[in-house]
């Protein structure tokens, strides 16, 4: 793979798949925080957005310092997934 398309891979990843990534964590987080009972749903809202940012610029990191493209899109991949199954696994309880 040539290091053009290399870098644009990587950024499409840290792009897409960072934005991907913080709001599922960001939907999935917020039944988490209520079922804890650690803040009522309105705080849980705020407080999982502001973590989403945090998730979103570590992953824009992660990006481009993995070694490998491949290995980055599966992490990705597996970490939407696992986002999910979290949200959907909470959103029933």
């Amino acid at each position: 793979m040539t290091r053009k398309a290399e870098v644009f891979f990587r950024s499409v990843a840290a792009i897409v798949g960072g934005y991907s990534i913080a709001a599922v964590f960001s939907l999935a987080f917020v039944p988490v925080l209520v079922w804890l009972q650690w803040c009522n749903q309105n705080e849980a809202v705020m407080i999982a957005t502001m973590l989403s940012y945090i998730i979103y610029f570590s992953v824009i990191i992660i990006s481009f310092s993995r070694e490998s493209t491949l290995l980055l899109w599966r992490d990705i991949a597996l970490t939407l997934c696992l986002g999910c199954a979290m949200y959907l696994a909470m959103g029933s309880l």
